[in-house]
Formats: C-alpha cells, structure tokens, sequence
C-alpha cells in the first residue's frame, strides 16, 4: 500500500496502465539499444575495412605500377589479398569516397557512451518492471482472496 501511494497510484486501472506505460518504454529503450549495438557493429567492420585499404593501398599501388607483376605479387600476396578483399567489401557496402577514420572513430565512441547510457536506463526499467509486476500480482492476490470468501458464503446459503 505504502509503494501504491508513493506512486500516487489510487485505483487499479492506474496501476496497469502505469504498467503499460513502463513496459512500452522498456521496449522503446531495448529497441533503441538493438539499434545502436547493430550500427556499433557495421561501423566497426567498416572501420576495419578502411584501415586495412589504407594500410595496404600503397603496396597495391606499387603493384599496379610493377613491371613484372607476377613477381612483386609472390613478395606481397598477403597484402595485395588483403586490400582487394577490403576495396570489394567496401564496394559492397556502397562505399564510393573512403571515409574519414577519425570522424567515424569519434561517432563510435559517441555511440558506445549512447550504448552505455541506454544499457543504464535499460537496466533501471526493468528493474521497475519487475517491481511493479510484484505489486501488481500482490493486489490481485489479495483481491482474488477478498472475492473467494463472498462466493464460498454463496455456496453455504444456497445448500
């Protein structure tokens, strides 16, 4: 009773929707973490892809220019694999201007403290979800034993 008007709650149908309410913004915040954690995950792979083109264009250059190229690929087969499978995996992704690593390592980093901040608000709407669900099953519980008495003095008068 102490929780109910705490929370200002003074009928029922307050407390389910209130319930309600709680739990649609549970699910906003578990939407929105999804959200950030998917596009946490395609910048890191992406970020990875740029790091490694950039780390390996300049040998993929020197190929190109090779004189004798089957040669200079031998040497530099793993770097030249490397970069092709980065420019084909950018290509994919529908990269056409290489991106700036910096600007993309900070948005990461402003989205990893979104994450933490939304893990935080996460944790703390689920805690009130459980809490209210205990009180929720508490009222029905003693509501439910409020009403078999009534129908048990029922059956008594009827036999």
């Amino acid at each position: 009773m102490n929780f109910l008007t705490e929370h200002k709650i003074e009928q029922y149908a307050d407390l389910v929707s209130r319930i309600e309410e709680i739990n649609a913004e549970n699910e906003k915040t578990a939407d929105a973490l999804k959200s950030v954690e998917k596009r946490l995950a395609d910048m890191a792979v992406l970020m990875k892809h740029v790091t490694t083109y950039q780390k390996t264009k300049t040998v993929y250059e020197a190929y190109r220019r090779a004189k004798d190229k089957d040669t200079y690929r031998a040497k530099q087969e793993s770097s030249l694999i490397l970069h092709e499978a980065a420019a084909k995996a950018l290509k994919a992704a529908g990269v056409t201007k290489l991106p700036n690593l910096a600007a993309m390592q900070e948005e990461y980093g402003k989205l990893q403290a979104q994450k933490e901040a939304l893990y935080t608000d996460y944790g703390k709407l689920k805690k009130q979800v459980k809490e209210y669900d205990v009180i929720k099953q508490n009222i029905d519980s003693i509501l439910r034993l409020e009403k078999e008495p009534e129908r048990g003095r029922e059956t008594e008068r009827l036999q």
